[in-house]
């Protein structure tokens, strides 16, 4: 027994298949092993809903380092025919599902771009639990997880969303704004029509060991992006991605990507308000997500 679940693991209920085995009794042996597993699945939840009475909210829920380290964990020990992608999609179902356990989810999605792929990206992360908001806008998918409407956002991925299209990352520059996560698809499962999002919470992106970070730069409005990226690589940062900018008034913001965990006290941040830069944000960052 495990926190009243009751858990099988000995010799005589997981049989093994003799030299010379039957249909039948493969079939048997399939059904222990599948009794097991749903022995441990129940055994975890149990664990994960004593976990959830000691938290609060969904920010203290939501774990997307951990996770990404679990997922790496498992990839890189998984052996044998059982498509890796599959594994992927099963654990996420699994993580998705107890997150919500801890403290259920409401996850606004922005459909301004990508259309109903941005609801297969959350469901292929959070799993079919959480419940999701459609939303016409970015900008709006903000305001609802800054306002605690939701606790989750989903937004296309800047550079990604046509020309144009609204700078919603200029929202999270404040202290208290959500930041960014996460980037999804965490692994990429083969789609007629992909999209890719970022996702924002109110709360600090996690230190994985594999990680990127973004920044929002303010800038004299005479300065490049080219120039501040330049200037983003003296500090000793490394920029990688496509950067966004949007002006404002009299300053330009920009959006640049970098390599690794970088956190606001980062003294190389210090060291790049100089010259035509006047403020540097980190607004976030997200484990690097699973290849193929």
């Amino acid at each position: 027994m495990w926190f009243g679940v009751p858990i099988t693991m000995s010799s005589t209920s997981n049989p093994t298949p003799t030299n010379n085995p039957t249909i039948d009794s493969l079939r048997l042996h399939i059904d222990r092993i599948d009794e097991q597993i749903h022995d441990l699945l129940m055994a975890r939840a149990s664990l994960v809903e004593r976990i959830g009475t000691l938290k609060s909210d969904a920010n203290l829920a939501l774990r997307p380092g951990r996770e990404a380290q679990i997922l790496r964990r498992l990839s890189a020990r998984h052996m044998g025919i059982f498509p890796k992608s599959a594994i992927i999609r099963i654990w996420r179902e699994i993580l998705g599902s107890l997150t919500n356990i801890q403290c259920p989810l409401t996850i606004a999605v922005s459909q301004s771009t990508g259309g109903a792929g941005f609801i297969e990206l959350v469901r292929d992360h959070f799993g079919t639990t959480p419940f999701v908001k459609p939303n016409a806008s970015a900008g709006q998918v903000i305001k609802m997880v800054a306002e605690d409407q939701a606790a989750v956002g989903i937004v296309p991925v800047p550079g990604i969303a046509p020309a144009g299209h609204e700078p919603w990352w200029a929202a999270l520059t404040g202290e208290s704004a959500p930041k960014i996560i996460l980037r999804l698809p965490f692994f990429p499962y083969e789609r007629i029509d992909p999209v890719e999002g970022l996702v924002v919470a109110k709360r600090l992106h996690d230190e994985t060991g594999d990680d990127r970070t973004f920044l929002v730069i303010e800038t004299a409005a005479a300065s490049s992006i080219d120039r501040t990226r330049a200037l983003v690589a003296k500090a000793g940062l490394s920029p990688v991605g496509q950067p966004s900018s949007t002006r404002m008034g009299d300053v330009v913001l920009h959006l640049v990507e970098v390599e690794g965990w970088v956190a606001q006290a980062d003294q190389r941040l210090s060291a790049l308000v100089r010259d035509q830069i006047t403020h540097v944000t980190v607004v976030g960052g997200y484990p690097v997500p699973l290849s193929a």
